[in-house]
């Protein structure tokens, strides 16, 4: 079941990633500027969809304990973990920063792992795009100003 639902997170957020940064592509292409900081634009959408990807990963996380194929346990408490750290928790996968005070078992070390190697790829996919966008940006900025 884990892999399953891991690889379709993988899938999912690389299409869902993919699809924005096309939308951007396309948006900053037109001669017309649709914003007046697209750069700003850029980082903030980016930013969110971060988001969105984490979101969908700790619902993952949720699925496999209500199916019992995982779960994840707070060192801090023997109570069930609220909605809220699983979010927290895959945020620690996502940006591989593994604090380690909620433990996963069964399938959701598996997919922890996988979502650290997808996070890991999606971060560095964000970076490399703002740096090509600002560079294009502002070489743009610059060769209109005559500087």
């Amino acid at each position: 079941m884990e892999f399953v639902l891991s690889a379709a997170l993988v899938v999912g957020t690389f299409f869902l990633h993919f699809a924005l940064l096309r939308s951007f592509a396309y948006r900053f292409n037109q001669e017309v500027r649709f914003f007046k900081r697209p750069l700003l634009v850029v980082i903030f959408a980016l930013f969110a969809i971060h988001i969105v990807e984490v979101m969908l990963y700790a619902v993952g996380f949720y699925l496999l304990e209500v199916l019992g194929a995982g779960s994840l346990d707070a060192l801090d408490t023997a109570q069930d973990i609220p909605f809220s750290d699983y979010f927290y928790f895959s945020i620690a996968c996502y940006t591989t920063l593994g604090i380690g005070d909620i433990v996963p078992h069964g399938g959701s070390r598996f997919m922890a792992g996988i979502e650290g190697l997808n996070g890991l790829v999606l971060i560095t996919w964000s970076a490399s795009y703002t740096y090509l966008m600002m560079e294009r940006l502002w070489s743009d900025q610059f060769a209109a100003s005559g500087d």
